[in-house]
């Protein structure tokens, strides 16, 4: 049913709960595993504070990290991992078309600092462009990330 999919992951619980599933859909499908991070380019900062490069470098540490706990999920398994520059769901949107994924995985809410909006930004865009089928999964902090 599925060769290739996607996580969007940004490190946060939605995103871990997200992982949960996309591993276990790309064993059962026996699909290849995108996992892909966005470094967010758009400033909400003041650059005379701070340095722009000092914020690109710790987003780009938290990808790491983000992206090595996928693979530590996977186990044995591999994972084709990707850290992007830009507007996160421009550049999901652009990994879809590029690598023909056929699912993307997604948390409902990423580390947005509104936590009372229904879905992320991000989420929202990537099920709005109705480029692929979407799985939104919920951030379940009760301790289940079962698939």
């Amino acid at each position: 049913m599925y060769e290739r999919i996607l996580l969007a992951t940004d490190g946060s619980d939605g995103a871990t709960a997200a992982g949960a599933h996309a591993v276990s859909l790309a064993r059962r499908y026996g699909a290849e595993l995108h996992a892909v991070y966005v470094v967010e380019t758009r400033t909400g900062y003041d650059n005379a504070i701070v340095d722009p490069e000092v914020v690109r470098r710790n987003l780009r540490e938290e990808g790491e990290a983000a992206l090595a706990a996928v693979e530590t999920r996977a186990g044995s398994d591999s994972v084709v991992t990707s850290i992007r520059e830009g507007v996160p769901h421009e550049e999901l949107l652009a990994y879809v078309d590029e690598m023909d994924i056929d699912l993307v995985v997604v948390g409902s809410k990423g580390r947005s600092a509104f936590r009372t909006i229904l879905l992320g930004s991000t989420t929202e865009a990537v099920l709005r462009a109705d480029a692929v089928p979407v799985l939104v999964v919920n951030d379940d902090t009760g301790g289940s990330t079962r698939p």
